[in-house]
């Protein structure tokens, strides 16, 4: 939470009422180029909260806001609102980001093998159960399955789940087919429920 203010002190944050947010980007292409602290600043808190599920250094995770909010104002002539809202277009610009950094600095990703079979047969109701559970041993063996996922479906489960975005929007931040995420989230919620399996019968024997 430190971060986040200290994040939206540093670029001036403004409450988004204060201002028509078209206009204000109008007026930033126009040469006011200090207006950009205002536009940054209503979003730098979510930036820096998106890039943090996936870089949890906080200097990491700083340093990756910052190289989005500079990549976002050296590309705004190009946003367009007809295709996605300025936060949409943004965050999609985070992800990327996050990712990057990600794969440059994280090269080490903990691996589970899991059963391939039981991956393609395993029920709905059997994923359920597993992932329903809310136990304080279960919670920590999700936590470890998650981080054996790949940064780009970690970043699609906490999207999806953890900020309850709309599938619609998250193909425009991935760059992906609404349907090849649903398919991917099924198959997520499945590669998660196996590994937690895996890991409980690893710490038995």
């Amino acid at each position: 939470m430190k971060d986040i203010k200290r994040m939206e002190r540093i670029t001036g944050h403004t409450s988004p009422s204060m201002h028509d947010e078209t206009l204000l980007i109008r007026r930033i292409l126009d040469g006011q180029t200090e207006l950009f602290r205002q536009l940054a600043g209503r979003y730098a808190g979510q930036v820096l909260r998106m890039v943090a599920r996936l870089i949890p250094s906080p200097e990491e995770a700083e340093e990756a806001t910052q190289d989005t909010l500079l990549e976002a104002f050296q590309s705004l002539v190009r946003f367009d609102a007809q295709k996605a809202s300025f936060q949409t277009w943004l965050m999609r610009i985070a992800y990327h980001t996050a990712l990057k950094h990600y794969r440059q600095h994280h090269k080490h990703v903990a691996v589970v093998e899991v059963d391939q079979h039981w991956l393609e047969t395993i029920p709905d109701d059997e994923t359920d159960a597993v992932l329903d559970n809310t136990s304080a041993d279960r919670v920590a063996l999700m936590e470890r399955a998650i981080d054996t996922l790949k940064p780009d479906d970690q970043m699609l489960l906490n999207l999806y789940y953890f900020d309850n975005r709309p599938i619609r929007e998250i193909a425009c931040i991935m760059e992906h087919e609404e349907s090849y995420l649903r398919s991917r989230l099924q198959w997520i919620r499945k590669r998660l429920a196996i590994t937690i399996k895996t890991l409980e019968s690893h710490e038995e024997k």
